[in-house]
């Protein structure tokens, strides 16, 4: 996957277990139809985590435009926990 901020483009590199789990964190606690502040800012601060930290928060906030900010927060979350998802459905049912 790739975010593109202030026209530079960044590559996610290879997702690590540790934020598959807190994918699925945010998943259970915030309320997507009903964000708060800090839950913007804790869903910006994993995807910039997730990019293995080659931007910051402002930088997330100052280059993305507005009108990409859900899909590209769905786009990130959901990648990863689909990904898996789709995974488990590969392997026969025991």
């Amino acid at each position: 996957m790739e975010i593109s901020l202030n026209n530079k483009t960044y590559v996610m590199p290879k997702v690590k277990t540790r934020m598959l789990r807190k994918a699925i964190e945010i998943n259970e606690h915030i309320n997507f139809n009903n964000l708060k502040t800090k839950d913007l800012d804790g869903l910006v601060d994993f995807v910039v985590e997730l990019y293995g930290n080659k931007f910051s928060r402002d930088d997330f906030y100052d280059g993305l435009d507005a009108d990409k900010l859900i899909e590209t927060l769905n786009n990130s979350i959901n990648g990863i926990v689909g990904t898996m998802s789709n995974k488990l459905h590969e392997f026969p049912n025991n």
